[in-house]
């Protein structure tokens, strides 16, 4: 398979569906009605939320089951309903466990896999009011027992979509687990909650894109379960003998960030986490400290626009600009630049911080920065320890840096050394200009003069262009 040539056909898919986003709507809406599918529009998460419990204020449901959904977690659906007086449960296995622990997901796919089995064990004996063995398999047995009542006497199921196909007004929905089967079959009421952005022309599409989700998501070829629903299907427990079926189509600022020229490729994201698992910081942090709701790399972006500035500008200072998410990303999107295009904006929109105002403007001047490392290199005298580094500095400059031990800066910089050193090479094989930056030029000179010296040896003719200043500045 040419991994390369199909993200790219996936990212195609998703730009043209974006780029026609209210024709999509407006088509899936036709289509759905003549199918007897109510098809609701919401501006917002909280406008989402009201519909939804409207519907369910109207069907007179009173229980509600829900199978996993991360755009029901975007409105946070579940506190709303539940403030109205509603019981939801979760039924996805893992959505089912953090629900009872009053958490959100630490990962897009597995939102509970920061819990150890002991932990579960522990759960379900306070749940249960039975002490539960830790094997894996009797506490799949224990989820499946409690839950399966709750299926039986649920009025409305509540369930996301993978894929919205404008074409026949059909849903799809990718999974590994049975309960999005029985969520939206056995209640009479199901309420489907999709983004705008799962909008797609056709089945084809959704095919292409479900070659890469379950490979990216869970390392499968295909799901346990890919479910297409297309209209309310037979219910004895209504009086039209068909159940009723609505879906709420969430803008949220989706149409908007389509129109966007820089951000709008975060809308391709097909929600597979692999982003999360590929990155060194949520491997040592976790989910809840690298997320708001969403998690991973598309989170950090994503927050911005879904949940605000104050939710995301600690968030996006959590990169490190590795790479990987973008190696991995079904869709091709670029996510590191976007984070740190995200971090300017926020940046931009609160003013700089007057450290790094001054750090710019410092560094923009080379002879001032360069006369201050002068006179630093002067003054740092009293605080170079016998072992030859500036122990204190760090405790002056912030307590959090404490542990660090900074080398002190040369007697001597690279650039006064340079001209004792340059020397022509006859006959040069290549050309070499060194961009030494600050820290090399003034803290570790020798290293420069060690590399000059092995250059040369081996025929390379070296420049070192006196104008340069800090490797910061660039960046």
């Amino acid at each position: 398979m040419d991994i390369a040539a199909l993200v790219d056909k996936v990212a195609a898919i998703k730009d043209q569906a974006l780029g026609q986003l209210d024709q999509l709507y407006a088509q899936f809406k036709a289509n759905a009605e003549k199918k007897g599918i109510h098809v609701h529009l919401a501006d917002t998460a909280e406008a989402a939320n009201a519909i939804i419990a409207g519907i369910a204020k109207a069907g007179k449901a009173t229980r509600i089951v829900k199978s996993k959904s991360m755009t029901a977690e975007e409105t946070l659906l579940n506190h709303y309903l539940e403030a109205e007086g509603l019981e939801v449960t979760e039924t996805d296995l893992g959505e089912w466990i953090i629900q009872l622990r009053h958490e959100g997901p630490t990962h897009m796919v597995m939102p509970a896999i920061h819990l150890s089995r002991y932990q579960v064990a522990d759960l379900f004996s306070e749940v249960t009011g039975h002490t539960q063995e830790t094997e894996i398999e009797r506490l799949v047995k224990v989820a499946r027992r409690e839950l399966r009542q709750k299926y039986v006497e649920a009025d409305m199921g509540i369930s996301g979509a993978n894929f919205a196909l404008a074409d026949t007004a059909t849903i799809g929905l990718t999974t590994n687990e049975g309960n999005a089967r029985l969520v939206t079959t056995l209640p009479r009421i199901h309420v489907a909650l999709i983004g705008l952005d799962k909008l797609l022309p056709s089945l084809e599409d959704a095919l292409h894109i479900n070659r890469v989700l379950p490979r990216n998501a869970t390392g499968q070829q295909i799901t346990s379960y890919v479910t297409w629903i297309t209209g309310p299907n037979a219910c004895a427990a209504t009086d039209s003998g068909r159940k009723e079926m609505h879906i709420v189509f969430l803008d949220n600022g989706r149409r908007t960030l389509a129109r966007d020229p820089v951000f709008s490729q975060v809308l391709r994201c097909v929600r597979c986490g692999a982003c999360a698992n590929v990155c060194p910081v949520y491997r040592m942090v976790g989910g809840h400290q690298y997320g708001h709701i969403y998690i991973g790399a598309i989170g950090l972006i994503i927050t911005y626009f879904f949940h605000g500035r104050n939710k995301a500008k600690n968030l996006v200072q959590n990169c490190i600009n590795c790479g990987a998410c973008k190696a991995v990303c079904a869709a091709g999107i670029d996510l590191p630049r976007l984070i740190k295009e995200i971090h300017a904006r926020i940046q931009d929109e609160t003013d700089h911080p007057l450290s790094s105002v001054l750090l710019g403007k410092l560094l923009s001047h080379r002879k001032l920065f360069h006369q201050l490392l002068r006179a630093a290199q002067k003054a740092q005298a009293p605080v170079v320890q016998e072992n030859g580094y500036l122990r204190h500095l760090p405790l002056i400059l912030s307590k959090e840096h404490n542990f660090r031990a900074l080398p002190p800066i040369a007697k001597t910089p690279f650039r006064d050394r340079w001209p004792g050193l340059s020397s022509s090479v006859a006959n040069p094989t290549h050309r070499v200009a060194l961009f030494a930056g600050c820290v090399q030029d003034f803290v570790y000179p020798e290293q420069l003069e060690a590399g000059v010296a092995l250059l040369n040896r081996f025929g390379a003719a070296v420049d070192f262009p006196m104008g340069q200043s800090c490797c910061g500045l660039p960046a």
